[in-house]
């Protein structure tokens, strides 16, 4: 795939900025907690999508999936031992959500051409 390693470095930011504001002292009230489970589940889900795509030629499955599950309860278990956070098992489930809807957005992305490179290049 062309764009290969420009979602491979995609993907390492957006683990940083991830990162960042999964363990960053907010200024701001917290949001409401349906606005923070549709964060964790956005983010997932572009973090799946980035991951899927630096990674064409394995398919979306439990080898890309335990990972990206594993960065999200180490994030949990992080925000644990700050003082401004808090561990949660409902965030952790947001996150499953968001990877488990990624393949549902298949049909969607396969008719954006430059995207749809991503399952012809997993096939030569």
């Amino acid at each position: 795939m062309p764009y290969r390693d420009l979602f491979r470095v995609l993907f390492g930011l957006t683990l940083l900025l991830v990162g960042y504001l999964s363990f960053g002292q907010l200024n701001e009230a917290p949001v409401a907690n349906v606005n923070d489970k549709f964060g964790h589940a956005t983010a997932f889900l572009c973090l799946a999508l980035l991951l899927d795509f630096a990674t064409p030629k394995h398919r979306w499955g439990w080898i890309k999936i335990l990972p990206l599950l594993a960065y999200g309860l180490f994030i949990e278990v992080v925000q644990y031992y700050l003082p401004y956070r808090e561990f949660s098992l409902w965030d952790l489930a947001a996150d499953g959500l968001g990877l488990l809807l990624y393949p549902l957005c298949y049909p969607l992305l396969k008719q954006i051409p430059v995207l749809a490179l991503r399952w012809n290049s997993a096939t030569n």
